[in-house]
């Protein structure tokens, strides 16, 4: 009996391609987590505290997500903070990053902070670089 011989894989045939609105959202995402550090986090001495209302009485977070209009960005992350706020961090299809607190009962914004985008060169098409 003869034992098969293993075959020599060069790799792939075909090229992966990918669609234009995920190579967007991905260079969104690296300029956000790029500014994450800075922009995104309060400091610590800044602990923003908006209920001692029982949690039953809060807005579920598709509630939340309505009143702070999530809709409007590309990315939004939820989370509940220390001081009992909705807390969003988003980011606007024009690159800017959102930080917003939101009651979570009333739903209204007790603080917003919004960083612009990053004044990124764009490159200019058939020119050689420098």
């Amino acid at each position: 009996m003869s034992t098969p011989t293993p075959s020599v894989h060069s790799g792939p045939s075909r090229r992966f391609v990918r669609p234009r609105a995920v190579i967007r959202h991905t260079a969104l995402w690296c300029i956000a987590s790029t500014l994450a550090g800075a922009a995104w986090a309060s400091t610590p001495g800044e602990k923003v505290v908006c209920t001692d209302a029982p949690r039953s009485a809060w807005l579920n977070e598709a509630q939340a997500r309505t009143h702070f209009e999530a809709q409007r960005y590309v990315l939004v992350r939820f989370k509940v903070s220390r001081g009992n706020c909705h807390e969003f961090y988003a980011i606007e299809p024009s690159g800017a990053v959102v930080e917003s607190y939101q009651h979570p009962v009333t739903g209204q914004t007790v603080r917003s902070t919004r960083i612009p985008p990053p004044d990124i060169p764009t490159p200019t098409s058939g020119k050689p670089r420098p």
